[in-house]
């Protein structure tokens, strides 16, 4: 009880004095509210300027009732504190800070922090295609803010391949396929070469006496084979005396050959006669013994 007795008198000291120097101040600071005359009039009777790291002050006096008081000037040096954020700072915000004199705590210094700013981070929404706009978003790491950008599309890359090798006479293929998109492909005609482009003749079977011969040639570009005849050598009007002497032992010799087949042939045509007179006899008999029942 005496410790909560002794509290309330030490407090109520404390804001007795608190009061006391905040009169003293008001009056060694400010001038009077009241003069006798009705109005103050000052003059400057004192003045010490401020250091790097001293204050300065005025004393003034009115001339009328006596009444004097004191304005005092920063020291031009402060010892600043650290800066303390009174509001921080947003993308598209400024914030607010002050410092303190540490020679004077009365002597405090307000500024502005700058907005942040948006911090964005980029990332691809929607590819472009060949033909079509991509999207690209931008999103901000701190606010979550978000805007969106077009991507323009990237056009046609086209690859091109050989369908089909134009030849001598009939055209080629040549296909077109976007890398981008293999949707989107289109045709060219390869022109054809022009006509055959030959090797020289060749001959694959020679002509003979009273006999054609045969030569081709092919095309370089594509293979293609065409042929012609050859004509026969002519056969020579005169024989010489060895032909003639065994076309003559050729033709003797078939004329023995001759004359010894003809007997032989009419021996052949006899032996036949006779075998079928013999088969009729043969079958005449077996009919008598059947029809009359002969044994």
């Amino acid at each position: 009880m005496k410790l909560i007795k002794k509290r309330k008198r030490t407090g109520r000291v404390a804001v007795l004095l608190l009061l006391l120097f905040a009169f003293a101040h008001a009056v060694h600071a400010a001038p009077n509210a009241e003069c006798d005359a009705g109005r103050h009039q000052y003059e400057e009777i004192r003045r010490v300027a401020a250091t790097a790291t001293e204050d300065g002050l005025v004393t003034y006096l009115c001339v009328v009732c006596g009444q004097q008081y004191t304005q005092n000037f920063y020291a031009t040096n402060h010892l600043w504190g650290e800066w303390v954020t009174d509001k921080p700072p947003t993308c598209i915000q400024p914030g607010e800070k002050h410092r303190t004199c540490t020679r004077a705590l009365r002597h405090d210094e307000y500024a502005e922090i700058p907005a942040l700013g948006h911090n964005y981070v980029a990332s691809v929404t929607t590819e472009p295609g060949c033909e079509a706009e991509g999207v690209k978003t931008f999103a901000c790491a701190r606010c979550g803010g978000k805007y969106t950008q077009p991507i323009p599309p990237v056009g046609h890359d086209y690859e091109e391949s050989i369908a089909r090798e134009p030849s001598c006479l009939e055209p080629g293929l040549k296909v077109f396929v976007c890398v981008h998109d293999p949707a989107h492909t289109y045709e060219e005609d390869i022109p054809a070469i022009g006509g055959h482009s030959f090797s020289e003749w060749c001959v694959e079977t020679p002509a003979g006496e009273g006999t054609e011969g045969l030569e081709a040639r092919v095309c370089t570009h594509d293979g293609f084979k065409e042929t012609r005849k050859l004509e026969a050598l002519p056969v020579p009007s005169g024989l010489p005396v060895i032909d003639i002497i065994l076309v003559s032992a050729n033709v003797g010799f078939a004329g023995f050959f001759l004359l010894l087949s003809v007997p032989y042939i009419l021996f052949l045509k006899f032996i036949k006669k006779q075998r079928s007179a013999v088969e009729r006899r043969d079958a005449l008999r077996k009919k008598v013994e059947v029809h009359y029942g002969f044994k």
